[in-house]
């Protein structure tokens, strides 16, 4: 095998990569031992076996490797876009209005916007009348009226973060202050700066049309939002414990005092570069094993690590900020209190359903999260912490003793969101705008009390909730299967 330092390497990448849980879904799945190691991934993309038992692998963004086929499942399954245009097919033979619907609910939930916008139009023309159409439409428009001149709002973001020498960008609804250089990067060729917007303004005309298509048309903030956006780790640290030292763990946050949302390019953190570091390591010292009897199982690991990593950056980001820039929309749109925390319990389960997870791309909205659904089996399995009056008075969140037991709080919050977005949408809504009564200070029974008066016996539902949890499957859990 390799030599004893890189047996030390790749523990600690098996180790590294375990905690990043970089999987990925739809297309073609490989379910891909890394040589060498007991660390199973998922890699999305496409396939094609080519002599000598070579499975070569091309994920949709950053190229092709080849990977030995003893290490690797290969699973046959459609693309997002595929999946969308069988329904949309469907659609146009039937010319059901239902059917349409569906089509477009399913492209929201994968992201697909402009798909999503082709199925409405289309729908639109067989009934121009119909009520969750034209709800889509006002949404539309109220989302894409001007907001006007943005000099007001880079004052306030530059005196509120007293950062007067950091670069400003603006679009359509966001104002960015950034130290993250002029260096364009990734497969778009876009400055990190370029890319945070993108993403963010995907993320909210996601937010609007998914609560239109569910019955409510949101009114949008009249003014940029605010984002703050570190080019590294330790400077973002620097500026967040400066705010709160309970801020030292975080990867990105929204602060309701100031409506400043605060992130930093995930690709600085310490373990993606040890990561790099490591991954630069054994791509230059590949040639050292050329020739040698582990010659391909080397280069295989040095090339696939190198893509994991370049996999994990780009996640990474997208699924911190989808959740945390959730946060600050339902803090400026009326379905969370704008200058305080409700029901955290509310706040987080609705950040964490529009969160795309790493390892799932821009996987839209409202799908099945493995990582949250993992979580929130952990906490069923646990009797103390199964009551959901431990989850809607907040309780869950206080009584966590270790960082894991925190994170499953949310897996927990997650889960009830997920369950009553699916089954009690307007009851959902309700509770929402009563949440918003609640001080930092409001009793535990109080926050009881105020969700039974909505959603009826807790006993009951605490039943149906947890045989609905039992039921999901995540695309992942799916593949798997699949694969069997």
């Amino acid at each position: 095998m390799y030599a004893p330092s890189y047996r030390v390497r790749i523990a600690a990448i098996c180790f590294l990569l375990g905690m990043l849980r970089v999987e990925s879904l739809n297309a073609d799945f490989i379910l891909y031992r890394l040589p060498g190691t007991s660390l199973v991934t998922i890699f999305e993309g496409k396939t094609k076996v080519h002599p000598g038992r070579i499975v070569e692998y091309t994920h949709p963004a950053f190229g092709s490797i080849a990977i030995n086929s003893d290490d690797a499942l290969v699973v046959k399954a459609p693309s997002r876009q595929e999946e969308f245009r069988k329904l949309f097919q469907q659609a146009t033979r039937t010319k059901n209005i239902e059917d349409y619907l569906e089509a477009a609910r399913q492209a929201l939930k994968r992201g697909l916007l402009k798909e999503f916008y082709e199925c409405c139009s289309a729908a639109y023309k067989i009934d121009p009348k119909n009520l969750t159409l034209l709800r889509l439409i006002e949404a539309r428009k109220l989302v894409k009226q001007p907001l006007g001149d943005s000099s007001e709002v880079v004052k306030n973001l530059r005196e509120a973060t007293a950062l007067p020498t950091l670069k400003v960008d603006v679009s359509a609804h966001y104002v960015l202050l950034h130290d993250t250089g002029d260096a364009k990067v990734g497969r778009k060729r876009q400055t990190r700066a370029e890319t945070r917007i993108e993403l963010l303004e995907t993320v909210y005309e996601a937010y609007f049309m998914k609560f239109a298509m569910d019955g409510v048309v949101l009114e949008p903030p009249k003014e940029h939002m605010m984002i703050l956006l570190f080019g590294e780790e330790k400077t973002f640290l620097r500026y967040a414990t400066l705010l709160s030292p309970e801020l030292k763990m975080a990867a990105g946050f929204w602060s309701p005092k100031d409506n400043i949302g605060v992130f930093y390019d995930q690709g600085t953190s310490r373990m993606m570069k040890v990561l790099t570091e490591i991954a630069k390591d054994m791509q230059k010292d590949k040639q050292k094993y050329r020739g040698t009897a582990v010659s391909k199982d080397f280069a295989q690991l040095a090339n696939s690590l190198d893509l994991l990593i370049k996999v994990a950056k780009e996640e990474a980001d997208i699924e911190v900020v989808s959740h945390e820039a959730t946060h600050q929309l339902a803090g400026n749109t009326g379905i969370m209190p704008r200058d305080k925390i409700g029901a955290r319990w509310a706040h987080e389960g609705l950040a964490s359903y529009f969160e795309t997870p790493a390892g799932a791309g821009w996987g839209g909205i409202g799908a099945v999260n493995q990582t949250r659904l993992a979580d929130y089996h952990i906490i069923s399995r646990d009797p103390k912490r199964t009551p959901l009056e431990l989850v809607v008075s907040d309780g869950l969140f206080y009584v966590a003793t270790t960082q894991e037991e925190a994170v499953e709080a949310y897996g927990q919050a997650w889960a009830l969101t997920y369950f009553l977005m699916e089954t009690r949408f307007n009851k959902l809504i309700e509770y929402y705008k009563k949440s918003t009564e609640f001080d930092n200070e409001a009793s535990p029974q109080l926050r009881i009390d105020a969700f039974t008066e909505i959603f009826g016996d807790m006993r009951r539902l605490e039943r149906e909730f947890h045989v609905f949890m039992e039921s999901l499957k995540s695309d992942i859990d799916r593949i798997r299967e699949a694969g069997r």
